[in-house]
């Protein structure tokens, strides 16, 4: 089944969303209690535009796995997405718990915090998560090794937002940089509008 996963996950990094949903759809069919499966799915639901179905799919594959911070990070990206802001935070903030040194988790609990005017702390988590990426170039994601096998650590951001044309997510590309906030915030008060 392995192959046949690492076919989806290619099909949908090349775009071909119905290809890869129809590949995970069997693989969850064989393996319901799979939650690397699950959780791709789910980013599909995503790609998609059916943020409910997404984030179903990221409950169960937290539920699955409540100790992969990997888990807590992907759902709290979607949720993020869907406006659902304060339980995004919660998520982050679970995700570092279980995985301190992952960069991208706290880069991002950072841009939430900063949303809701949380200047101080969202200053905190851009200052973490820039000495995290100077120190470990991974970003953290040690949580990702399962069932024995050592798995690649993914990066479900960078994956969507390489997926996606000129938009919001591309913006965040560069957020690890002091330039590359103040940027995002031009760019957040010029409505959405990339200059």
């Amino acid at each position: 089944m392995d192959k046949d996963f690492e076919k989806a996950v290619a099909l949908l990094k090349d775009g071909k969303v119905e290809d890869a949903l129809s590949i995970l759809n069997k693989l969850i069919s064989a393996a319901p209690q799979n939650a690397d499966y699950i959780s791709e799915r789910g980013v599909i639901y995503f790609h998609q535009g059916n943020l409910e179905a997404s984030i179903k799919e990221m409950d169960k594959a937290v539920e699955l796995q409540p100790e992969k911070s990997y888990r807590y990070s992907s759902r709290a990206y979607i949720l993020g997405h869907a406006g659902m802001t304060k339980k995004a935070i919660e998520d982050y903030k679970k995700a570092i718990e279980l995985d301190p040194e992952d960069a991208v988790a706290h880069n991002n609990l950072g841009l939430l915090e900063e949303k809701l005017g949380y200047e101080e702390q969202a200053k905190r988590r851009f200052e973490i998560a820039d000495s995290l990426v100077n120190e470990d170039k991974v970003g953290g994601r040690s949580d990702q090794e399962i069932l024995g096998k050592a798995l690649e650590g993914r990066n479900i951001q960078k994956e969507i937002d390489n997926t996606e044309e000129e938009s919001v997510w591309t913006v965040l590309k560069s957020l690890n940089s002091k330039e590359g906030r103040k940027s995002f915030g031009k760019f957040l008060r010029s409505g959405f509008k990339q200059t």
